[in-house]
């Protein structure tokens, strides 16, 4: 299977058209391979460095919801680590409460 390296045509449309909003659907990355919300999450962190700006998701993935958030805040996109700690304290990720 050939991996043509999403997050790299994300960086290039961003640079080429910085206007442009990006979105893509993460489930797709992983079809057909064992593990997808593994590959999903991987995928998530790379493409949001690359420049991408909302994602077609399963709200309800715990974990995923948690990488998204971290990820922002340590992307320097979440002043003060704001946005993490409040869907922290809102359950939108971490132990179930």
């Amino acid at each position: 299977m050939q991996f043509r390296q999403p997050p790299k045509f994300i960086k290039e449309i961003k640079t080429q058209y910085p206007t442009i909003h990006v979105t893509g659907a993460v489930s797709n990355i992983s079809f057909n391979l064992p593990v997808r919300k593994m590959v999903n999450m991987g995928f998530v962190v790379l493409a949001m460095n690359a420049g991408l700006d909302s994602a077609i998701l399963d709200p309800l993935n715990r974990d995923l919801m948690g990488i998204i958030f971290a990820t922002e805040a340590l992307l320097g996109d979440d002043e003060y680590c704001m946005e993490y700690i409040g869907a922290y304290r809102e359950g939108i990720f971490g132990p179930v409460k």
